[in-house]
Formats: C-alpha cells, sequence, structure tokens
C-alpha cells in the first residue's frame, strides 16, 4: 500500500521533536529575594520615581505602603502603575512586593 506524500510528511513532522517555547514567567512565579524588608527592598522600588512624580500616596512611607499594599500589588502586577512614560517593574521586582506582603509586611 502506497503512502500519499501529504500523509508521510505529516507524520514525519510527527516523528520529529518539537522545539520547547519559552513562557514568559508571570510577575508572581518570579523569584523574590529570601528575606524581604520594606526597608531593603520595597521603598527602594518606588523610592526611583519619588523626584520625577507626584503620587496619590507616599510610597516612601511604610504605614501608608502597608495599608495601601492590595491595591499597590494589582497596579503593579497589572501594570498600571508606574504610569507612562515609566516602564513597569520587573517581574522580579513584583514579586519582590508580593513576597513581602505574603511574609507580613516586615519593616
Amino acid at each position: 500500500m502506497r503512502q500519499s506524500v501529504r500523509f508521510r510528511a505529516a507524520s514525519a513532522a510527527a516523528q520529529q521533536p518539537q522545539p520547547q517555547i519559552a513562557q514568559a514567567a508571570s510577575p508572581v512565579q518570579a523569584q523574590a529575594p529570601a528575606q524581604v524588608s520594606f526597608a531593603n527592598d520595597i521603598m527602594p522600588l518606588f523610592k526611583q520615581f519619588q523626584g520625577p512624580m507626584m503620587w496619590r500616596l507616599d510610597l516612601t512611607s511604610y504605614e501608608a505602603v502597608k495599608a495601601n499594599a492590595q491595591t499597590i500589588f494589582d497596579q503593579i502586577s497589572t501594570q498600571s502603575m508606574p504610569p507612562p512614560p515609566f516602564p513597569p517593574l520587573k517581574a522580579e521586582q513584583i514579586a519582590t512586593f508580593k513576597a513581602w506582603m505574603d511574609e507580613g509586611y516586615p519593616p
């Protein structure tokens, strides 16, 4: 029995190893530091934007960031914050913020 060219090509393609497609890590899956603190890890994330723009709340204040952490996380994880022309935070930075929240907001 003779196979059609189309069938042979499909059969050969199925036997070929398929290349792995790298998937980008979601912000929550990226690696965060082992121990996260507000003073060492969180405040520096936002301090870089302190001069060039005005925030609705003080992102360098421990109390203000802790009180608004879920809202801030929602904004940075959807890349709504910081606003253009600033680049969004990197996945590692967002993971660090999430780890800080998960660890109980260490000062």
